[in-house]
């Protein structure tokens, strides 16, 4: 799924900050071989931000993405794909919904700021 953002390979390894981040993420980018069992890490100097457009598929209203269905590259996912960052995309999504059915409103169109204080309520983690 396309989202309104595509966390990409460079925004992994560059350690990219975004205005809308829903969480800090920290793994290498851990690509598995088809062949031979082997693997290539790269790895990011510091941490990276997952932006919440990341959560918005394009052109499907009151939808969002989570876990292994978060938009980035093949290269990104190959970071993003673990647990850790898969559940903080999780929390993300249920605390976007929640607010969006709060407000009556469509995930897109909720204010980043109450999705993000709201997060760091429950103890995420952001770069400040």
């Amino acid at each position: 799924i396309m989202g309104e953002s595509v966390l990409t390979r460079e925004d992994v390894l560059q350690g990219h900050r975004f205005n809308d981040a829903i969480c800090a993420a920290s793994y290498p980018i851990d690509l598995h071989h088809p062949v031979g069992g082997d693997c290539t890490l790269e790895w990011c100097d510091d941490c990276y931000d997952i932006p919440y457009r990341c959560l918005l598929p394009k052109g499907i209203e009151g939808l969002l993405l989570a876990g292994r269905c978060i938009s980035t590259t093949h290269e990104a996912m190959a970071s993003t794909r673990v647990m850790s960052i898969c559940m903080a995309t999780g929390e993300a999504a249920g605390k976007a919904a929640q607010i969006a059915v709060k407000e009556n409103k469509m995930p897109r169109e909720i204010d980043i700021h109450t999705l993000q204080e709201s997060l760091r309520q429950e103890g995420v983690y952001f770069r400040d």
